[in-house]
């Protein structure tokens, strides 16, 4: 077994490697450190978690959370918008039910059929 210690992380090399890997396919935002943070909080709030749990348990603020993580728009106005019921938890897509013609798929895989 090894007797390593864990070691901290300091929040310069934190926000160092996350820059080295999100610069590599060219993305450039402003926010390194924090830029799971957004993503996190809007996939729980799709989830259907209780606004005050996710700010709870990130510490945040109301001004915070709805202004620097949180989506102006709510899952259930999307969700009617687009035609999905506003109930329950999740909505189903039946992808694999759908047929698309032959001409519409050797668009996208031109060698399909070989």
């Amino acid at each position: 077994m090894s007797s390593k210690k864990a070691q901290e992380w300091s929040y310069s090399s934190h926000r160092e490697s996350i820059g080295k890997a999100l610069s590599s396919p060219g993305i450039r935002p402003n926010k390194k450190a924090h830029i799971n943070c957004g993503s996190s909080v809007r996939m729980t709030g799709n989830m259907c978690a209780n606004v005050d749990h996710i700010r709870r348990q990130g510490r945040w603020n109301n001004t915070t959370i709805n202004g620097a993580y949180l989506t102006n728009l709510s899952r259930k106005l999307v969700q009617s918008m687009v035609g999905f019921p506003t109930y329950g938890r999740f909505f189903y897509l039946a992808r694999a039910a759908l047929n698309p013609p032959t001409s519409l798929c050797k668009k996208f895989f031109p060698s399909i059929g070989e």
